[in-house]
């Protein structure tokens, strides 16, 4: 029987990285409108190829907290700037920055979200509207799909994130990094995922299926 040795080196294209931005929009901005914008994608979607080895999204996360607001937790945590709403975004995803975002810019559908959430940004007081990584000047000039690298410096204006940091399952002996982030099973990409988990195709379609979740158990009121 041969011997299985640990995995201790992963290449850029398999290694995992966080998204975490923190969007300014317009002030009273409908939820409806980023909840359509997502909503849409997916139901477009279904007539499209399966795009999760391409995009590597592992999971998503979005968040509309109203000018004002907090998130009811007793601490300072997410604020809105005076006079602006704000959008949560957080992810996990394979590969480097650059292509994990052209996956979603190239693709029309996609794209289109992606206008509609730059349409509603308020970046006043943030970045003159001449600047090209605006985001009045990328709606200006043919949106994202036209202008992949500003939406790219856009992006990652508001991403607290650090796209060089890779999750690991042990942190780094001689780094410096501004957060942990760990991985149980470092390197195990989405196409891995869908290449290699037994029956992966039937047990997660594409386009999924309607699944029923059990509903969890709250913990006990303090």
């Amino acid at each position: 029987m041969a011997t299985v040795e640990p995995i201790k080196s992963i290449p850029a294209a398999e290694q995992q990285h966080m998204l975490l931005l923190f969007m300014p929009l317009k002030k009273q901005t409908p939820k409806e409108t980023v909840t359509k914008a997502l909503t849409s994608i997916q139901t477009e979607m279904k007539n499209l190829s399966d795009m999760r080895a391409a995009t590597g999204v592992h999971f998503f996360m979005f968040y509309h907290l109203l000018d004002g607001q907090n998130p009811g937790l007793p601490v300072t945590s997410f604020q809105t700037m005076p006079g602006k709403d704000m959008l949560v975004v957080q992810s996990l995803y394979d590969a480097d920055f650059a292509p994990y975002i052209s996956s979603f810019v190239t693709n029309p559908v996609i794209a289109w979200g992606l206008n509609q959430i730059v349409d509603a940004m308020d970046e006043d007081d943030i970045v003159p509207a001449s600047d090209p990584t605006s985001a009045v000047s990328i709606k200006e000039n043919g949106g994202v799909a036209e202008n992949p690298d500003a939406f790219n410096c856009l992006l990652m204006r508001y991403n607290f994130a650090d796209p060089t940091i890779p999750a690991s399952a042990k942190t780094p002996k001689g780094t410096n990094y501004k957060y942990v982030l760990g991985f149980t099973f470092p390197g195990m990409t989405v196409g891995k995922i869908l290449q290699n988990y037994t029956d992966a195709p039937a047990l997660w379609p594409f386009p999924p299926v309607d699944i029923t979740y059990e509903a969890s158990t709250p913990p006990t009121p303090c």
